[in-house]
């Protein structure tokens, strides 16, 4: 699966991706009250790019710019008009042997540019 084949609504069942960037982690409040945290992570493949959001106060620390990950049984979903990645309860990443399969952060920062821009 490529990042331009994911919809909102839909499973992801295996995606592998570069990460552009990790954006500063956000403690935030739940509905029920419950702090937790959010780190949202920017990645992008050949066919676009996507944020990955990571609930909970452990999750993503081990994540850097650079890093290829392997994203297994996650959804998407729409979020300000732009498709986002979560992993749920059931999804998993872990991260992979850059073996230059995914493009590199230089060749893919063009593409990631204007999808950053939009947003401000």
């Amino acid at each position: 699966m490529k990042l331009a084949e994911v919809e909102a609504g839909k499973n992801v069942t295996s995606l592998i991706v570069r990460i552009i960037s990790v954006a500063p982690a956000r403690i935030l409040k739940t509905k029920s009250g419950r702090r937790t945290m959010l780190k949202e992570v920017l990645v992008a493949d050949e066919t676009g790019s996507a944020i990955l959001s990571l609930w909970g106060f452990n999750e993503g620390s081990d994540l850097s710019a650079g890093k290829v990950i392997k994203i297994e049984d996650g959804w998407a979903k729409e979020w300000q008009g732009k498709v986002q990645i979560s992993l749920g309860r059931s999804g998993t990443y872990e991260e992979l042997a850059d073996d230059g399969a995914v493009p590199s952060i230089t060749e893919l920062g063009a593409a990631t540019e204007s999808t950053m821009h939009e947003d401000e």
